[in-house]
Formats: structure tokens, sequence, C-alpha cells
């Protein structure tokens, strides 16, 4: 991170960099200080710390379960709670979060992660209209697949690329929220094609969204693994 801020730096860019864990709220507050104390307070919050993980019925992985929400959720509430007062104060400034395509409708086994977005996208939801009355903009991200050691990381648990080649580049999505931003939208699905196939899939019946994910994901070895643990006994 230090050595991007330098690069930035060398460019002309007026740049400072803090490092905080976002499950803790103390220090989230101490690098918005940090950060506010160098070049003034933000204009703009971004906040987009996550993790994924993947678990099955079998292992639901609870503790894993525990710190996705701690740094999905409770992370970007930290932040907007760190950076809220000074915009209130000014009665300007723009909040741009990320949730996820996997917020929209919960996908297989990716339950922690579906419900941590599904969070985000709720609590920006809940704020927005009150925000707009106070100057404030809030926008709410949904990303399809973009190419990151995240994604990465997900594709060799899940035993396949789950966007079959078609990620988005970092680059290409930055510039498509960044875009997005300065149009002051509520909303940002990218792609926009898969945007729209997922906000249809919330018309489909539960059976028949049951029936689309089980086909979808049953290239995935996550897949054939689920179910394979033995059966309790009962007796």
């Amino acid at each position: 991170m230090e050595e991007f801020a330098d690069e930035l730096r060398q460019a002309g860019v007026p740049c400072a960099a803090a490092a905080a864990d976002v499950r803790q709220r103390e220090q989230v507050q101490d690098a918005v200080r940090q950060i506010a104390g160098a070049l003034g307070a933000p204009d703009i919050l971004i906040p987009c710390a996550g993790i994924c993980r993947a678990s099955t019925v079998d292992d639901l992985k609870v503790s894993e379960l525990e710190e996705i929400l701690q740094i999905n959720f409770l992370g970007t509430v930290y932040m907007i709670d760190a950076v809220l007062p000074s915009m209130l104060e000014r009665k300007s400034g723009h909040i741009a979060g990320i949730s996820s395509m996997a917020g929209v409708r919960g996908i297989p086994f990716e339950s922690a992660y579906s419900a941590s977005k599904a969070a985000v996208g709720a609590y920006l939801e809940s704020l927005r209209s009150e925000l707009r009355q106070r100057g404030i903009t809030v926008t709410t991200v949904f990303p399809g697949y973009v190419q990151t050691p995240l994604l990465d990381e997900i594709n060799g648990i899940m035993g396949a690329d789950m966007s079959r080649g078609k990620a988005l580049t970092a680059n290409a999505a930055a510039a498509t929220i960044m875009k997005g931003i300065e149009r002051r939208s509520s909303y940002i699905y990218l792609p926009r094609s898969l945007g729209l196939s997922v906000r249809l899939s919330r018309l489909m019946p539960p059976r028949m969204y049951d029936r689309v994910m089980s086909r979808i994901f049953s290239r995935f070895s996550i897949s054939r693994r689920a179910g394979a643990a033995p059966k309790p006994d009962r007796t």
C-alpha cells in the first residue's frame, strides 16, 4: 500500500495511506483521523474490504461466517460511522459501498458471503433516503466476477473458474464504478448483462431457482463433495 501511495505521490497526486483491521472499530477511526489530518475531510468513501469462503451444509464453518460478517458487513459499517459525521456537518459527500450480486439472491456454498453482502445492500438502502435529504449520495455497487486474488482463491476452493473466463479486470470494474459515482447513481451493476439476469432471477419461484442453481453448480468439485460425509447414526 505504501509503494502504491509513493507511485501516486510521484505522479503528483496528494496521497496518504493508513492500515487498519476493519474488524476493529477503533483502528478504523484512527486510520480515518490520520488520513483526514493529512488530506482533509473525505468527499467520497468507498468501503470495499471483503473476503469470501465456501462451505457445505455438512460443515457450515460458523467461525468463518463470523469473520466474514465482521469484515464484509461490520467493516463497512465502521468505515461509514467514522466518515459520516464530517459529511453531515458539511451537508455533502458520497458513500459508494461494495455489495455483490451474490447479495441480490443467495448462491450455493457461499451462504456466509451472500448473507454479508445482502446485509451491506440492505444497510446502504436503508441509509440512502435519509442521507439524500442531508445532501449525501449513497451508491450501492453490485459486482459480478472481477479478476482479483479473491476470485482466484474462491475458484480454488470451488474447484473451477466461477466466471468461466469472463471476469472483468480490476481496472474495468474501477472505471465503471467511478463513472457511476460521477453520475450519482443509486445502483451500479457490473457487468450490466449479468446484473440484469441476477435481478430477473428474483422473480423465479424458489423451486425453479433451486434447480437452476443445482445445474449451474454441478460442475464444481465442491458440489460433488457435498453430501459425501457419512450420515450420523440416529439409532
